[in-house]
Parts: C-alpha cells; sequence; structure tokens
C-alpha cells in the first residue's frame, strides 16, 4: 500500500508560520529588531495587514508543508536496518534543522547581499523560518 498524505497533519503544519508569527515578531521577542532592521516603526505599520493577506500566507504556509509532508512518505522509510523509527518528532527536527541550513540559509544570505540588507535582518528571519520548519516537519514526520 502506497503512503499518503496525512490532511490534518499537513492541516497543523500550515498553522504553525502564523502561530509562531504571533510570537516570534511580537515586540517583546524579536519584533522591535525586526522593524529596526526594516527601517519600520509602530506607526508606518500601522494596524498590520489586511485579513485577506493572512489567508494568503496560510495558504502559502500549506504549501509548504505539503512540500515537507511528500519529503517525510517515502515507501520504506518507517525504519532504519538498526531499528531506529523514522516516525518521531525528533527525526523530523533533524530534517528541520537540515532544511535550514541547506535551503533558508543560502535564500535569505542571498537575498541580503543583493538586496543590500543587514545580516541582523537575514538571522532574524533565518531564525524564525528555522524555527518553523523544525517544528513542522516535526509533527509531519512524528504525525504521517
Amino acid at each position: 500500500m502506497e503512503p499518503q498524505l496525512n490532511m490534518m497533519a499537513i492541516g497543523l503544519a500550515s498553522l504553525v508560520p502564523m502561530i509562531m508569527g504571533f510570537i516570534y515578531y511580537h515586540p517583546k521577542v524579536m519584533g522591535n529588531a525586526w522593524m529596526k532592521s526594516n527601517g519600520f516603526t509602530q506607526e508606518s505599520l500601522g494596524n498590520g495587514p489586511k485579513p485577506v493577506w493572512y489567508l494568503v500566507a496560510l495558504v502559502l504556509s500549506f504549501l509548504f508543508a505539503v512540500k515537507f509532508a511528500l519529503d517525510v512518505i517515502a515507501p520504506g522509510q518507517d525504519v532504519a536496518p538498526d531499528g531506529h523509527s523514522y516516525v518521531t518528532f525528533q527525526h523530523g527536527m533533524a530534517h528541520g534543522i537540515i532544511n535550514t541550513i541547506l535551503i533558508i540559509l543560502p535564500i535569505f544570505g542571498t537575498l541580503s547581499i543583493f538586496e543590500k540588507r543587514s545580516w541582523t535582518w537575514a538571522f532574524i528571519n533565518i531564525g524564525y523560518w528555522g524555527l518553523c520548519l523544525i517544528v513542522m516537519q516535526g509533527i509531519l514526520s512524528a504525525w504521517r
């Protein structure tokens, strides 16, 4: 039997960037540093994006979750020859760390260089997406 996507896990993982964003970009966490690195003030941001943009962000998070869910459903990938289970939150976290280093770091590093943004900006965003990927992939791996 071919493995199938767990839509409940994908749905939950899709919410992670939204929930993490509310926490991570709060002014008492990384929000003030993020605003400073972008040249924003609380007044310039106003009340934030229109509600429809949150829906767009959720759809984009869903696409990200589907991509990573496809990575963890490979046939025969449940148990290693030494008996180690791949169906764990920790295994997904390892994939999140690897993808942060191999995907997120190069993207934001390149953007930082060519858009002439500060490394503070890059590392704030790398940290956010790294945490998101670690949690998302942990969920997707543990809840196949």
